[in-house]
């Protein structure tokens, strides 16, 4: 019983990080869906991880990962699936522990910002926030501090709020279909 378990574990942890992968790679590809193609392949994380167990959606996520990194023309996209995914292995962690939401949104609000704030220190050494503010009219709210870190800061928290609800969302709606396929 144990091998068969392993074997359909193996089997649908494959089909599904090939998806991802071509999700992440497709992300590079159609540059306006690219924050909806990284979050589907997110999501497909939390689908495996819902029907096996963290630890297996871990090395799912790492694969993946690898994998993207290696095919994926946008190699930050890479990045931004790691982060996605590492908030959906939290979020599944806690539904399976079934703590309160209070708590659960607190702990998902300071996962998320540990992500948010290695994402900017990694932007900020590896890439150059010059790259990032080349817009014109990024220019011009960089040029008003106070009011450019109040957008900054309400876009970061509005992001983390849809994200969260999209995947609720996603997982009311189709987890269970999913669901059925892995138990076939």
């Amino acid at each position: 019983m144990q091998l068969h378990i392993k074997t359909k574990e193996t089997a649908w942890g494959g089909l599904l990080m090939a998806l991802a992968v071509i999700l992440v790679v497709l992300s590079g590809v159609i540059e306006a869906s690219s924050m909806f193609l990284l979050a589907a392949a997110a999501f497909l994380a939390g689908i495996f991880q819902r029907r096996f167990k963290t630890r297996a959606a871990a090395a799912f996520i790492a694969g993946t990962f690898l994998a993207s990194l290696i095919l994926a023309p946008q190699k930050l996209y890479c990045f931004t699936f790691a982060g996605f995914a590492v908030y959906v292995l939290v979020a599944e962690y806690l539904r399976d522990r079934k703590i309160s939401f209070v708590a659960g949104m607190f702990i998902k609000g300071l996962c998320y910002h540990i992500l948010l704030v290695i994402a900017l220190v990694m932007v900020k050494y590896f890439v150059g926030f010059d790259a990032i503010f080349q817009e014109g009219w990024v220019d011009k709210l960089a040029g008003m501090p106070l009011l450019f870190l109040a957008v900054a800061i309400a876009a970061a928290e509005i992001l983390w709020i849809v994200f969260d609800r999209a995947y609720i969302f996603f997982q009311d709606r189709y987890g269970s279909i999913f669901g059925r396929w892995l138990d076939a």
